[in-house]
């Protein structure tokens, strides 16, 4: 069987750079330049005759720009995968090119290496997430129910699209909670495959790691998924990110979510430690396949902001918004911010917060003992097993402290121990 060949179609106003960008692609067998043009009119026009399956489209171009010719050709076509290409690398020049439909964005000068890649990528993203009919959502792959009789477990991604939101910290808590509260089997996985956190969080050393599943994915069970995972005190089995970071770029977004995929057969509960980029490929990986992203946010600008520019992305990618799961983080009512002001900028609720434990939770991290084990009273341990609890669908306070934070006169009855419905509800 012949190779598929991917047709791309160049779109610059600047003469010299479509010819280099046809000279690196030149080479590439499964790669064929179909043609160029020098403005968005003539990218549109050419796109409907010739129907090119990737369009690597300049951002900046007289008459009409790139990002009003990505919009008129990914809504005629759909199918259709554009890469956007800018000398710019601002967040806004990021949010613009994805809300007019972009899959993915590069900064120039354009390094040969990460064409091929991104080619090929947005390539087979069409080819295995088409764009969905608006309202509905691909059953495939982002929460909604499998398709067959075997059951799956839930797979829960910590993400916050800011660092030091404390995804990491809320991630290895919340699958210990998870497993006191419901005695179920739960998994805990470093998805910072580069630079992960979980090994000092919870005080684990383990000469297997992620990459030992990637090299052998097409043989993962539950013999092997024993071999590899380390067993934490708290009997929650962990999946560690590589010590190297080079050895984590070896593993591809692809072996990614076969990993988790598997793994979901074997646990009731996936928890996922993700990366703090949503334009990072396997970061997006695990959010497609995840049946709930508990989304992280602070009471600062810059987190508020990119909170605000990953909600409007995840409503391109078709994420249900019950499937977002907002989680105020660090929450200090001396912030100088009023949540429900938040919520009113951004336009999504806040499921639940976690309170500030600032000195208690560095200090847990430091000594390698999570705050759920170590201070289980501690006001912010019970916030997490609230979040463990309005996730896994538990409804007993049994397995709460009875304590309340400070400032409080008393543990509110209605708050802390009436299920909570609606916007919590699991979608299947």
């Amino acid at each position: 069987m012949s190779e598929e060949i991917i047709r791309v179609m160049i779109v610059d106003d600047v003469a010299d750079t479509c010819d280099q960008l046809e000279k690196l692609l030149f080479f590439e067998k499964d790669i064929e330049v179909v043609a160029k043009a020098h403005n968005g009119r003539e990218a549109v026009d050419a796109a409907k005759k010739l129907k090119p399956d990737v369009i690597l489209m300049d951002i900046n171009m007289p008459e009409m720009d790139g990002i009003a010719a990505t919009e008129a050709i990914t809504a005629d076509d759909p199918s259709i995968q554009v890469i956007i290409m800018s000398v710019q690398g601002e967040t806004d020049y990021l949010r613009r090119a994805m809300l007019a439909g972009a899959r993915e964005f590069l900064i120039k000068p354009v390094g040969a290496d990460d064409l091929y890649k991104s080619i090929r990528h947005v390539h087979k993203l069409g080819a295995t997430r088409p764009r969905p009919v608006a309202g509905r959502v691909d059953s495939g792959g982002d929460g909604a129910a499998p398709s067959g009789d075997q059951p799956k477990g839930q797979l829960l991604a910590v993400f916050s699209p800011k660092g030091g939101a404390g995804t990491s910290a809320v991630a290895a808590n919340l699958a210990i909670a998870l497993r006191q509260l419901t005695g179920r089997k739960v998994a805990l996985v470093d998805g910072n495959l580069t630079l992960g956190d979980l090994n000092v969080i919870l005080n684990l050393v383990s000469s297997t790691t992620v990459v030992d599943l990637a090299r052998r994915v097409s043989e993962i069970d539950r013999d092997l998924l024993n071999d590899v995972l380390v067993t934490h005190g708290s009997q929650i089995k962990v999946l560690l990110a590589p010590p190297n970071p080079q050895d984590g770029e070896t593993v591809s977004p692809e072996q990614l979510q076969a990993i988790l995929e598997a793994m979901r057969r074997e646990f009731d509960y996936v928890v996922v430690d993700t990366f703090s980029s949503f334009t990072q490929d396997r970061a997006l990986s695990v959010l497609d396949v995840a049946d709930r992203i508990i989304l992280l946010m602070t009471l600062e600008m810059t987190c508020i902001k990119n909170i605000k520019l990953f909600l409007e992305v995840a409503d391109l990618l078709a994420y249900s918004r019950e499937k977002i799961f907002l989680v105020l983080n660090k929450a200090d009512n001396r912030m100088g911010m009023r949540v429900d002001k938040v919520e009113s900028t951004i336009r999504h609720k806040v499921a639940l917060q976690i309170g500030n434990a600032g000195q208690d939770m560095a200090l847990s991290i430091n000594q390698g003992v999570p705050l759920v084990i170590g201070k289980r009273d501690h006001p912010v341990s019970r916030d997490i097993f609230l979040l463990a609890r309005e996730l896994s669908g538990v409804v007993t306070a049994a397995a709460l402290p009875e304590v309340h934070h400070p400032g409080e006169d008393k543990p509110t009855p209605k708050a802390r121990d009436k299920p909570q419905r609606g916007f919590f509800g699991r979608l299947f």
